[in-house]
């Protein structure tokens, strides 16, 4: 395979890497951090209520849910907390799957065309 070729595949599955770690904050899941929400909560109403922590991004979370903020138990990019250090290593982990996925296609469709050539 041509260099050119390598390097487009490689820009390609990152690309797809990007945005399935991107997509990936719609795989949401709350805890066990928690954080506070309120503060009518206790015996006498005003102690402070903590509830696990709304968080989204596979197989690393990287958007957390940021009460008082945002939009209570719903993750958005603009107004909940953003680890980039998480997101980054979400990409990187995905990268390295799509890169496995297109190196094993590769090596199969050489394979093919290995076996269908006709042979002297």
């Amino acid at each position: 395979m041509r260099l050119s070729a390598k390097l487009s595949l490689t820009g390609l599955a990152l690309i797809l890497a990007i945005a399935l770690a991107l997509l990936s904050a719609h795989v949401e899941r709350a805890g066990p951090e928690l954080a506070q929400y309120g503060n009518l909560c206790g015996p006498r109403a005003f102690d402070p209520c903590y509830k696990p922590v709304l968080k989204g991004g596979f197989p690393v979370a990287y958007l957390f849910d940021a009460p008082g903020v945002s939009v209570e138990r719903q993750l958005s990019f603009g107004e909940d907390k953003l680890f980039v250090d998480a997101l980054i290593v979400d990409i990187a982990l995905h990268f390295a799957i799509v890169l496995l996925a297109v190196m094993v296609a590769s090596q199969c469709r050489s394979l093919t065309h290995a076996a269908n050539r006709p042979r002297t």
